[in-house]
């Protein structure tokens, strides 16, 4: 259908991460033990054994990408994914989740990683800022989602 790999290991992975998230136990024990840990625990919730688990797919999951990502380049450097975790954090931040825990959708972080994919690219096609700078431009929308967070925060 003209549709590469990656894209549509991607759209498996969040469809199956928002049936997880949103309808098995595993999903509800890591929502608790995002919001509040000592709550948590004193809801007989196993936060070691889950924090485990969870440490686990998250290690699955990146080597799973490493396998997608590596044949585009034809090899890979240790430099690779340097300032990744940047845009990670960012997509999640923009897509809804709280920072200090709690909530927060897989859907939301699919719409944050598309609308990163989208400012990167117009950013690299017009040429306005010089792409070295990109960095620097996702963390002001880092810094403008906190500041919306915060200040919604305190409306409620």
């Amino acid at each position: 259908a003209g549709i590469s790999w990656p894209i549509i290991a991607f759209a498996v992975v969040a469809i199956v991460g928002e049936i997880v998230m949103r309808h098995t136990a595993f999903g509800r024990h890591c929502a608790a033990i995002g919001s509040n840990e000592r709550v948590a625990r004193y809801s007989s919730i196993a936060v070691l054994k889950v924090r485990l688990a969870t440490y686990a797919l998250l290690g699955l999951l990146v080597g799973f990408a490493v396998v997608m990502y590596v044949p585009r380049l034809g090899s890979a450097s240790a430099s690779t994914g340097l300032l990744w975790e940047l845009e990670a954090i960012a997509a999640v931040i923009i897509g809804g989740t709280l920072l200090k825990g709690g909530f927060g959708r897989v859907w939301g972080t699919v719409v944050g990683v598309l609308i990163l994919s989208l400012i990167g690219n117009i950013l690299n096609l017009t040429d306005f800022v010089s792409p070295y700078l990109n960095g620097a431009i996702q963390g002001a929308v880092i810094i403008l989602a906190v500041v919306m967070q915060r200040k919604s925060a305190s409306d409620r």
